[in-house]
Parts: structure tokens; C-alpha cells; sequence
């Protein structure tokens, strides 16, 4: 049983073990306060009994909502609260309440379960996917230049919709995007893969290749039976459209027997991307709770930087204006345009939300581009904004 407690008490002079001498406070108030948080409340106002009401509904909220617990019951684990019962509410002394919880966790689950996959994925904004697949099967080759998916592909999808993975339709690409672009993307450019995805709607691309073949050695009663062995690899890389970075990848090999050699490269092919498809929707269902619980990178370009100096301004002072920021880490500066990685406990609208709503030193910001992992903005230099506002007249 795991126990999450919070202490709420009118006024923190109302607790006398907080104003005793040594001995009180290794005694009464270590006794009574051991494992809680507090917080001040004055419960004869009706300011204070908003926040109240709010706390213990954002609390049923999050423990129905499976996963969101999970960090104040175990840190950084893979488990969830499955669900969970009150068990006391106790008055203790100096108008404080007891609260004791019995929950339900389970441990390194949360891949299988589809309740508390759905909740996640809410959480993220319910990204979309498309798949991206080279398939040679024994001796065809499939590129993504016809009208039909082929085997990799569509077990692939059929694997993942049924975890409730949302895709976009990439037969698209036959007449939205270039031979090209899909011939790049196909032979491992991650910025072309982006690309397409963003062009076509989806948050995430899984790209990568899938070959079968006869299988050399195979048994003599195989071979003497007439039959076939073949053998399947598959690898895949998962792509985020926005910053073309590769969040997962995986690979996976099976075999398969049959009298044609053509339909037993076919069932090696979708036992393997099975097995693949089950590795990469574990890792990027651990991505997306990392994002969710422990903070996430957004990807942040500036424009319109003045100078070096005005650089340095920005970067050293963006930590104190914008909430949750943990980290600044600058990829790129040329021509006036900045790229910034910011590891942060939020998301991308919220960032965005406080940088175009505060001035940063002086400097003003423009919010020009926003995707789920990527925020575009534009310094408003000195003059611009009576500028612009004279030709939006």
C-alpha cells in the first residue's frame, strides 16, 4: 500500500510543534508530519475552499486518468495506478486532515494496457503516424511508389491501430511528394522523412527497411518435404516530423516455411515486423511518458537576432522568464537565426504561450511557428512593431 499525504491547515501558527523548542519538534511534530506535504488554507474564505475543492478533484482526475500518480507514488518508475480507494479521513490536531489512500500499482505495464495507453496519448495531443517502408521480399521489391502498401507496411499498421496508434494515409505520397524525396527518405535521411510526414499531416514517421530471402543450411527434412525456409529482418527508425529527430528504432528477424518460396518470405516478413512493431511501440510509448511526467525537448528557433551580444541576452535569460525550463542548449547561429534544444517541464504551446506574452530583457517576441515539439520565434527589434502596425492599417 502506498499512502500520498497532504496536511492543510488554517495557519501555520495554528501548529504550536512548529514554534516548540528541540524536543517537541523531534517528538510531537516529527510524529505527526512524517511523509506529508502541507500547504495553508483559510477555509472560512470562499477563495480557500476553491483551492480545496480543486485539489481533491485534479486528484480523482489524475488517479482515474491511470498514470499521472505514478511519480508521487514511486520515483520515476514504469508503473500506474490501476485504481485506488479511500480508506481513512482522519482529523488531526491544529485543524489538519488525514487523508489515507490504498492504490492499486502496476508495474511496467502501461505498454499492454489500452486504457492507460489512450489516456496517454491524450495527453501528447493524439499523434498521428505514417509508415515509410523499403520491403524486398525474396526476390520483389516494394518501394512506396505504387498505390498498394506492401506486407511490412500494413502489418506494421495493423499492429499498432490495435493499441490505438492514429495514422494518416501514406498513399499520399505517391502523387503529394517527389520520387526523390521518397527515394531519400527510404534510403535513411531522417530530414527527408520529416518532410513527408509534416507535408502529410503526421506527428511521427516509421521509416526503415524489410528484406526476406531463402534461408541458406535450412534442414533436410524441410528441403526434402519440398518446402522452403525464409527469413525475414526488419529495421525501423521512429521520426518526429517537426525536428526530424529519431526518438526510437528497432529491429527484429523471424523464419517461416513454405511450399513457395514468395508466401514464406511473406509470413517471415509479418512475423518479424510483429516483433518489431510490439519493440518500437514500447520505446515510444516510454518517450511519450517521459515528455508527459518527467519534461520534454522542444526544438526553438529565433529570428531576427541583431547580434551576437543580443544572442547571449537571450539565451542567458531565458531560463528566469519562461516556467519549467531546465535547460538551454544552442545547436546553431547564423545569419541572424538561432537553434536552441530546451529541455522542459511542459510543452511547446506552453512555452510559446509565455514567450510572445513577455519581454525577455527588453527583447519582445513574435510567435511565427508552433508545432508539438518545435516553437519559431521572431525578436521584435525597435521600430518593427510601429512598423508592422502601421501596414496591418
Amino acid at each position: 500500500m502506498n499512502q500520498y499525504k497532504v496536511k492543510i491547515q488554517e495557519k501555520p501558527e495554528k501548529d504550536s510543534a512548529r514554534d516548540a523548542g528541540p524536543l517537541w519538534r523531534a517528538s510531537k511534530f516529527v510524529a505527526f508530519n512524517r511523509n506529508k506535504k502541507s500547504m495553508v488554507l483559510n477555509l472560512k474564505h470562499q477563495h480557500g475552499k476553491k483551492i480545496l475543492r480543486e485539489l481533491i478533484i485534479k486528484s480523482d482526475v489524475l488517479v482515474e486518468n491511470y498514470q499521472t500518480m505514478e511519480d508521487r507514488i514511486y520515483t520515476r518508475t514504469a508503473g500506474y495506478v490501476q485504481k485506488y480507494d479511500v480508506i481513512s479521513t482522519n482529523k488531526q490536531l491544529d485543524n489538519a486532515i488525514e487523508v489515507t489512500i490504498r492504490a492499486t500499482v502496476k508495474l511496467s505495464d502501461l505498454q499492454n494496457d489500452l486504457a492507460a495507453i489512450g489516456v496517454l496519448m491524450s495527453r501528447k495531443g493524439k499523434p498521428r503516424t505514417m509508415v515509410l517502408i523499403d520491403e524486398r521480399n525474396i526476390s520483389e521489391h516494394y518501394y512506396h511508389v505504387t498505390s498498394d502498401m506492401n506486407v511490412t507496411e500494413t502489418a506494421l499498421m495493423n499492429e499498432l491501430m490495435s493499441y490505438g496508434f492514429p495514422f494518416v494515409d501514406a498513399t499520399q505520397s505517391q502523387t503529394a511528394i517527389s520520387r526523390d524525396a521518397l527515394n531519400a527518405a527510404l534510403q535513411g535521411d531522417a530530414n527527408a522523412a520529416a518532410s513527408i510526414a509534416a507535408r502529410l499531416g503526421a506527428e511521427i514517421i516509421l521509416t526503415g527497411s524489410a528484406v526476406s530471402k531463402v534461408a541458406s543450411g535450412a534442414p533436410d527434412v524441410v528441403k526434402n518435404a519440398g518446402l522452403q525456409s525464409c527469413q525475414a529482418n526488419i529495421n525501423l527508425r521512429a521520426i518526429r516530423s517537426d525536428d526530424a529527430s529519431i526518438i526510437a528504432v528497432a529491429s527484429a528477424y523471424d523464419r517461416a516455411v513454405h511450399i513457395d518460396e514468395l508466401t514464406g518470405g511473406t509470413q517471415a516478413l509479418q512475423k518479424a515486423t510483429k516483433k518489431a512493431a510490439s519493440e518500437i511501440k514500447d520505446k515510444i510509448i516510454a518517450v511519450w511518458q517521459k515528455d508527459v511526467y518527467s519534461g520534454t525537448q522542444v526544438q526553438l528557433q529565433v529570428l531576427n537576432i541583431s547580434s551576437f551580444g543580443q544572442l547571449n541576452t537571450f539565451k542567458n535569460s531565458l531560463q528566469y522568464y519562461v516556467r519549467g525550463i531546465q535547460a538551454v542548449n544552442q545547436r546553431d547561429f547564423s545569419a541572424g537565426t538561432a537553434l536552441f534544444d530546451i529541455d522542459i517541464k511542459g510543452n511547446a504551446e506552453q512555452m510559446a504561450s509565455e514567450l510572445e506574452a513577455k519581454e525577455i530583457e527588453g527583447l519582445k517576441l513574435q510567435v511565427v511557428g508552433l508545432s508539438a515539439n518545435k516553437v519559431t520565434v521572431k525578436i521584435v527589434q525597435p521600430g518593427e512593431e510601429n512598423q508592422n502596425q502601421g501596414g496591418i492599417r
